[in-house]
């Protein structure tokens, strides 16, 4: 979730977690852009990660402890052809290691405490599934997936080696893209120095409004600025929309819906 954080005056928050052993793209909000973070939770993320057959872990990746084997190893056709099964909407239960809260608690470190967990089932949609890549020498394959909010890659890789009649857990994860922040559009934390930080942000900090980029916008007038900093009531020219946002000073000065 979003977490804020105050340096002097200006609140930054990040926009939603990764796994211990993943890299990529988190957003990172600034100032008034924070009470957008929402927009982006929600979002389309694109993942890459490889799963090695063969073994399940305690967490689903290479960190956890190895809790069953399995002798069959599928093919790159079967990784191939399995994608297309997951496509859609389908039913995950969450894994025991994660920052979801159970009683207020993460599940994660009630279940590091020895503590039992149960997760959930919830559904969950996965719009693109590929295989890009196959690996023999490691019993390995590597997938890219574009998926909703609340897709947990653990079980979509565990759950693509049970379907394969195998098991399996995530070697590499990688986030490659949250709605519209992909890599290109990020900072390599790895090329960051004392020296070149300050450059590197200035060139990297994108407009508020292109979290906003797939929303109908309508630019207004003093007057219903006025009435919506005041929480009155508007009539707006425009069609029904689920949500739209208003423009005001070439700012962003509301969301809602007609």
């Amino acid at each position: 979730g979003l977490v804020k954080k105050s340096i002097g005056k200006v609140k930054v928050g990040h926009t939603g977690t990764l796994d211990v052993e993943a890299e990529g793209v988190l957003p990172i909000a600034l100032g008034e852009a924070t009470k957008l973070s929402s927009f982006l939770m929600d979002a389309r993320k694109e993942y890459r990660f490889k799963v090695r057959f063969g073994a399940t872990t305690d967490t689903g990746d290479k960190a956890g402890k190895v809790t069953g084997t399995s002798t069959h190893i599928p093919t790159y056709q079967d990784c191939i052809d399995i994608c297309s099964s997951f496509l859609g909407v389908i039913t995950q239960t969450p894994p025991k290691y994660s920052a979801l809260k159970i009683s207020g608690k993460p599940a994660y470190k009630l279940a590091r405490a020895g503590e039992e967990v149960v997760m959930k089932p919830r559904q969950v949609t996965i719009f693109a599934l590929r295989c890009t890549g196959y690996h023999p020498s490691e019993s390995s394959a590597e997938f890219i997936s574009e998926c909703s909010k609340g897709t947990y890659i653990r079980t979509l890789a565990e759950d693509i080696s049970l379907s394969l009649q195998s098991l399996g857990f995530v070697l590499e994860l990688a986030r490659l893209r949250v709605g519209v922040f992909d890599e290109a559009s990020s900072i390599n934390l790895s090329t960051v120095s004392q020296e070149n930080i300050k450059a590197i942000l200035v060139s990297k900090i994108q407009n508020t409004e292109v979290v906003l980029d797939d929303i109908p916008v309508q630019e207004v007038d003093v007057d219903i600025a006025h009435k919506v900093r005041c929480g009155q009531k508007v009539i707006l020219s425009l069609s029904d929309t689920p949500q739209l946002w208003l423009k005001y000073n070439g700012k962003v000065l509301a969301i809602g819906s007609i």
